[in-house]
């Protein structure tokens, strides 16, 4: 039973599904990230706003004597979910529902914590 929803995006579709053990991500985009996370698997959760890679492009003005390209890294809801590292790249989302995301799992995560 799904007991709240958060959609981040409307076209293509992409939302958060909160279940009672965990969410499941909802992505119709080209990525397709479509999966359920259980709760008591995560750790290390964080939101990454939309950033400069300053490595590549520090090696892209070195190798091409000249700033051609700026690149980024995406918006990410990034993770440690068992022993693998997750990166759901969120494209075109607003950022403070992505945080509201975040804390939300924060939170649940931190409920089942105290419990054990």
């Amino acid at each position: 039973m799904i007991a709240e929803k958060m959609i981040l995006r409307t076209h293509p579709l992409f939302e958060i599904e909160f279940r009672r053990d965990g969410f499941n991500v909802v992505d119709n985009s080209k990525f397709n990230t479509n999966r359920f996370y259980h709760f008591d698997l995560i750790s290390e959760i964080e939101a990454k706003i939309k950033s400069t890679n300053f490595f590549i492009t520090a090696i892209n003005f070195i190798l091409f004597a000249g700033p051609k390209y700026h690149y980024y890294d995406r918006q990410q809801l990034k993770f440690k979910y068992e022993k693998e590292e997750v990166a759901i790249f969120i494209e075109s989302c607003d950022f403070e529902t992505l945080l509201q995301i975040s804390e939300k799992i924060k939170s649940r995560i931190s409920n089942l914590n105290t419990q054990h």
